[in-house]
């Protein structure tokens, strides 16, 4: 077994100041992935939720409308949670697993280095990705946490192996495909490591299947299982169509920290490229064979699945890699700063600077707005309709009526939505009109004109703080029993 010495040893400067810096920022992270994780579900949590709440049985949950949406982990805790009256709650899980994950990249940062766990923590800690989908009730938060763990873990298994360890190495795998089944590039990776690991060790072919076999047989055939189960007859909902450009490019911004637009995505393509080629070559001037994880799971498994490019692909697919691309950063960023003049030691400190000033503005919106401000709307409409019963139509029967129909419950007694679909509304005009709207930044139209209807006047803006969610314009019909008059007067800047 080869062993690679630490190279950072003896960081530079007091001890004392590396580890109150790594703790601020640890603390900074979990103080902020608890905030993100106030406000209004997404309607991706809502499918999730309603998923766990009309499933007759917990078989019920695997069986029955299998669907993309059911990220099968994040739905067993749904209904282990049952329904709650604070929204936050169904979102614990995940700002659990987010902050073990950040304390599992810490430790295996420790392999790389002592300074290293202090640039992961800035780095990843801080992001917006991991902080936006480590506060939401889905299923990324626990793959990335079992990621990272089966990473450290794994290490410890070819130190040491026991078979209670080979026992949790393979329910981390297995956790983890049950989390996102995104997670399985995570497995290519380790996997096709190990075989280069072992083969490296100097023994023939037959023996490095043999060794290989018995770390992921158990959890390949776990795999296999929830694929003639579940995989095989999944039903994919759909939703907003990318090029595979748009989904490159908004990966490599997100994780940098520039923004959604395509000057961003040109630089952050560019940059991640220049930052993971630097990483990797550094692996391979240090014989160290970690390169083979990183470039599989960093460069030829997405550029895989971009050549492929299913109808529907977005960048959160991709989430697992990203702790791993914070931590080859970090480890480079910790050598430039150890072995750098008194000149160059301050690039990698600005460079985390402006990286973290990035995110920070994209968290700022997301604490400031969520994910969008649905039930908001929905109680200010509920204020200003002089019935019993709230009369909606919106621009997509779909999304809209799947969020009025959950946040329903939470109107005052004596109050109902009745939602008008779209190929009804001419004959049984709605008092109030919804439009939907995926920027952030886009202004509202002060009146809408709605087929033979006529037009309905902008009643308030609910916006959200951009990537999961979206803004609500409200409109309503002068001749309804709607009334503006009636509405609180913070509508038209309704935020958290």
């Amino acid at each position: 077994m080869r062993i690679h010495s630490n190279a950072d040893a003896s960081p530079a400067g007091p001890a004392g100041v590396w580890r109150w810096m790594f703790w601020a920022g640890f603390a900074v992270s979990a103080f902020l992935m608890v905030a993100a994780s106030r406000g209004d579900l997404a309607i991706d949590e809502v499918i999730s939720l309603e998923k766990a709440e009309s499933a007759g049985t917990w078989v019920g949950l695997v069986t029955q409308n299998p669907n993309d949406n059911n990220h099968l982990l994040n739905t067993f805790f749904l209904r282990l949670l049952g329904r709650q009256k604070h929204l936050l709650v169904y979102r614990l899980p995940a700002v659990g697993f987010g902050i073990a994950t950040l304390a599992a990249l810490a430790l295996t940062a420790r392999r790389w280095g002592k300074t290293v766990p202090v640039w992961v923590v800035w780095l990843a800690g801080l992001s917006c990705p991991m902080i936006l989908y480590s506060s939401e009730a889905r299923g990324y938060a626990p793959a990335m946490f079992f990621a990272v763990a089966s990473f450290e873990w794994l290490q410890r298994c070819r130190e040491r192996c026991t078979w209670p360890g080979r026992l949790l190495f393979w329910a981390l795998l297995c956790l983890g495909f049950l989390a996102h089944f995104s997670f399985g590039l995570f497995c290519v990776a380790l996997g096709l490591w190990s075989v280069v690991h072992e083969k490296l060790a100097g023994i023939s072919w037959p023996a490095v299947a043999v060794n290989v076999a018995k770390y992921y047989a158990v959890p390949a055939l776990f795999i296999v299982g929830v694929y003639l189960v579940y995989i095989r007859h999944m039903i994919i909902l759909g939703g907003q169509e990318y090029t595979r450009w748009e989904v490159a490019g908004a990966g490599a911004a997100y994780a940098l920290g520039l923004a959604d637009v395509p000057a961003g995505h040109w630089v952050g393509v560019l940059a991640a490229a220049v930052l993971v080629g630097w990483g990797i070559l550094a692996l391979l001037r240090q014989a160290r064979d970690e390169w083979v994880f990183f470039i599989v799971l960093l460069v030829i498994l997405p550029a895989l699945v971009l050549v492929v490019h299913p109808r529907f692909l977005y960048f959160r697919y991709f989430l697992v890699a990203f702790p791993f691309f914070y931590l080859l950063v970090a480890m480079m960023f910790a050598r430039w700063f150890r072995e750098g003049g008194s000149i160059l030691k301050l690039v990698p400190v600005l460079l985390v600077v402006a990286i973290t000033a990035g995110h920070l503005v994209k968290v700022d919106a997301l604490l400031r707005f969520g994910r969008g401000n649905y039930r908001r709307a929905l109680a200010d409409m509920a204020a200003a309709t002089t019935g019993p019963v709230i009369r909606v139509g919106s621009d997509s029967d779909f999304r809209n009526a799947t969020l009025l129909n959950f946040y329903a419950r939470f109107l005052p007694p004596g109050k109902k939505v009745d939602y008008i679909p779209q190929d009804k509304r001419n004959q049984d005009p709605p008092d109030w009109m919804i439009v939907n709207c995926l920027d952030p930044a886009f202004p509202a139209y002060p009146d809408l004109e709605v087929g033979r209807i006529g037009k309905y006047n902008l009643f308030g803006v609910y916006p959200f703080g951009g990537l999961s969610g979206w803004s609500w314009f409200v409109y309503w019909r002068p001749s309804s029993a709607a009334s503006p008059a009636n509405r609180p007067p913070a509508s038209k800047t309704a935020g958290i």
